[in-house]
């Protein structure tokens, strides 16, 4: 309990410290005003459906051609990908404080009350586990599995179906938690997962044994707050290569294979990266684009058209870049150059996380609970 308290005041300490700094900090530019797109990819809304509010936090999941969304009100969703038919729904009392992860069979969120929720193939509910920590970032779920990761760094890995805990790791934080949500993914049969202190660890998904550990980064500075490196947002898997971001530090990528790291470069921003085994993109805290060799880390583009418009996460597929705005807009630059190529709109509220894709269709959720199904023409 001891333990949890002090995470609890280091916590608040560090939104004390940005609070004060953001009410001496210069007053933040305009969001730059949105050029008309140029038309040249065309998009068209194959469909959409509402949920209730999704936080910054959430994230949405796609799995076995469905798209899993949660929203703080409770409700979580199955959507078929292709022609946005509602699968199932179902409603999780009390509302979700971290959501949601899938692996197309079983779906996991933790609620308000830090219970983690595990449901089966068709949106009921099996199982609850109270954690003793709060939790930020979505579970992840693959082959049956639940791996849960505190807000204080503990992890948990649970059996879908019955509840049971496989393993559970005690991780060392550091003296200030960035509240923000980090990201888990899967790769046969491993979990890699980002912390508080900079580093990425793969883990065996059954059993919990470390594969290997490599830091992106080190904590640097006089002060806790300057010290504060955890990795942020969802790591970004393809080929062999897993790329992430700490924040507000660098963006890197390590080989998936020892975890041997590549490169690093300095990047100030706050949000996930994505890449396709040849280029990384991802989004400084300006909203400049910008995107790197996978290879070395050479500086390929940028794009500061959406500059102070508090863009988000990107998402990059096929040839093209999309990354929603904090009025819905969804931009898409082109991978070669970065040139904008193409916009779509929403209902007018920030896209909540970064958009994800099944198949042809790009999926991207407003922060009012719009979930967008869009194509390429």
């Amino acid at each position: 309990m001891k333990r949890l308290l002090g995470l609890t005041r280091a916590a608040l300490l560090l939104a004390s410290v940005a609070l004060a700094a953001c009410s001496f900090a210069p007053k933040r530019p305009d969001p730059t005003p949105l050029t008309p797109a140029p038309g040249i990819l065309k998009v068209r809304a194959a469909w959409s459906v509402r949920s209730g509010p999704v936080p910054a936090t959430f994230s949405t999941t796609v799995a076995d051609s469905g798209a899993f969304v949660a929203s703080s009100d409770g409700t979580v969703m199955r959507i078929d990908a292709a022609s946005g038919a509602v699968n199932w729904r179902a409603q999780v009392a009390g509302g979700i404080e971290a959501g949601v992860g899938s692996d197309g069979n079983f779906t996991a969120v933790v609620n308000h009350a830090n219970e983690v929720v595990s449901m089966g193939p068709k949106g009921q509910i099996l199982w609850r586990y109270q954690l003793p920590t709060s939790v930020i970032t979505a579970p992840a779920v693959s082959g049956g599995v639940i791996v849960v990761q505190g807000a204080d760094q503990r992890l948990w890995a649970f059996n879908a179906a019955t509840g049971a805990v496989l393993w559970s790791d005690e991780q060392r934080a550091p003296a200030l938690l960035l509240q923000q949500a980090g990201g888990i993914v899967t790769m046969r049969g491993a979990v890699v997962l980002g912390d508080a202190l900079g580093r990425l660890t793969a883990l065996q998904l059954t059993n919990g044994v470390p594969i290997w550990e490599t830091p992106l980064t080190h904590p640097k500075g006089s002060t806790e707050v300057e010290r504060v490196v955890g990795i942020t947002g969802f790591p970004s898997l393809a080929d062999r290569t897993i790329c992430a971001r700490a924040y507000q530090s660098v963006v890197g990528c390590l080989d998936l294979k020892g975890g041997v790291s590549r490169w690093t470069v300095p990047s100030n921003g706050s949000t996930g990266v994505s890449q396709n085994g040849r280029i990384v993109v991802g989004t400084d805290s300006d909203g400049t684009v910008q995107a790197w060799s996978v290879a070395d880390g050479k500086f390929v583009w940028k794009n500061t058209q959406l500059r102070y418009r508090s863009v988000g996460a990107p998402l990059l597929v096929g040839a093209t870049v999309a990354v929603g705005d904090y009025q819905g807009e969804v931009s898409f630059l082109s991978a070669k150059d970065g040139t904008l190529v193409g916009r779509v709109a929403t209902d007018g509220t920030a896209i909540a996380s970064a958009p994800v894709a099944a198949g042809n269709v790009m999926i991207v959720v407003t922060r009012s609970g719009g979930i967008y199904g869009f194509q390429p023409e």
